[in-house]
């Protein structure tokens, strides 16, 4: 008998193989990708926050917090908190020494005419850095123990924090609110300052909404020739803020705030019919009472910087928004 000789697998059997091999391969490629964005948004959640402070260098005996919010003063000083933690914290000896340097080695001048830090007391692990003008480069707040001398490091940038926004228009405010007409488009300028008059570029990224304060009762109303037949059984009570897109809208764009008042809340109601050869009107949902104080507050906010204003909003009827003639055309 003649023997045979076996030379490998057959065709069908290396397809098998090599789909196989391949599906291999894409699985180890989708796990390889998937670990790296992983890492990546790891990374990026590390990530220092953009504000006064840039970033903090710790070691496993000493680290150091600092506050986002700032405080000014009246010489136009702007002010954060900063903590120092001694560690462990069963550490009897928790005393540090503040200190201010350059970090920079080409900066010069005295960096205390630019930032200063004050500890509460003595030793304090609790102290204020004070910035009094901008600077350029960067400037380490440091903590150092009165044990052992170890330290952890806060580094200062300047980007032109604000501290504060101005709101200006047409309309001043009156007992704490802008009182404006109804169905009227009001303008007003919004500017980022800070005390040293100069706020960066970064922070330019607004946005805007309103927010209705109060309750109306709603109810179901017949007119008929002047005479009002109110439906007790059909009263509800609804907030303001349900409503709010029926009376006002605010938007931002350029530096400018936009506020229109669409119309009065006492005209309200969310559907009109006709009967009787229209003698009678019939209203659903018509505004019939308030239940409270009634008002609406707009929020205009920087978010890169947290800041924001809020403005309260009351419609005024007294106020003049048009003028007709009894004739549009006359003649002689």
């Amino acid at each position: 008998m003649e023997s045979k000789i076996y030379t490998g697998y057959s065709l069908s059997e290396r397809i098998r193989w090599i789909v196989a091999f391949g599906l291999i391969a894409v699985l180890l490629i989708g796990m390889i990708v998937s670990f790296s964005l992983i890492f990546s948004l790891k990374k990026e959640e590390s990530r220092p926050q953009n504000d006064f402070v840039a970033e903090t260098v710790n070691s496993e005996h000493i680290k150091l917090t600092m506050s986002t919010s700032a405080t000014v003063a009246a010489d136009n000083s702007v002010s954060k908190t900063i903590i120092a933690t001694v560690l462990p914290a069963t550490a009897a000896n928790k005393l540090v020494d503040w200190s201010v340097e350059w970090g920079d080695e080409e900066a010069e001048g005295d960096v205390s005419q630019y930032v200063i830090v004050t500890p509460d007391s003595d030793g304090s692990t609790n102290a204020t850095v004070t910035c009094k003008q901008a600077f350029t480069g960067t400037i380490l707040v440091i903590a150092t123990t009165r044990e052992s001398g170890y330290q952890a490091s806060c580094i200062l940038t300047f980007i032109g924090i604000p501290t504060d926004m101005n709101i200006s228009g047409s309309v001043s405010l009156t007992g704490g609110a802008y009182k404006l007409g109804i169905g009227q488009e009001y303008v007003f300028d919004v500017e980022l300052t800070n005390p040293f008059g100069s706020v960066g570029e970064q922070f330019n990224d607004f946005e805007c909404g309103v927010t209705g304060v109060g309750s109306v009762v709603l109810g179901y109303l017949e007119r008929t020739e002047g005479v009002e037949n109110w439906y007790d059984e059909e009263n509800e009570t609804v907030t303001m803020d349900s409503l709010k897109d029926n009376f006002i809208s605010a938007s931002y764009a350029d530096g400018k705030l936009t506020v229109t008042t669409k119309k009065s809340i006492e005209s309200y109601y969310s559907k009109i019919q006709r009967g009787d050869r229209g003698r009678t009107v019939f209203y659903w949902d018509k505004f019939r009472s308030y239940v409270d104080d009634c008002y609406f507050t707009v929020r205009i906010e920087e978010k890169t910087s947290g800041l924001r204003k809020d403005l309260e909003i009351r419609f005024d009827d007294t106020i003049v928004t048009g003028v007709n003639v009894d004739q549009a055309e006359m003649q002689f």
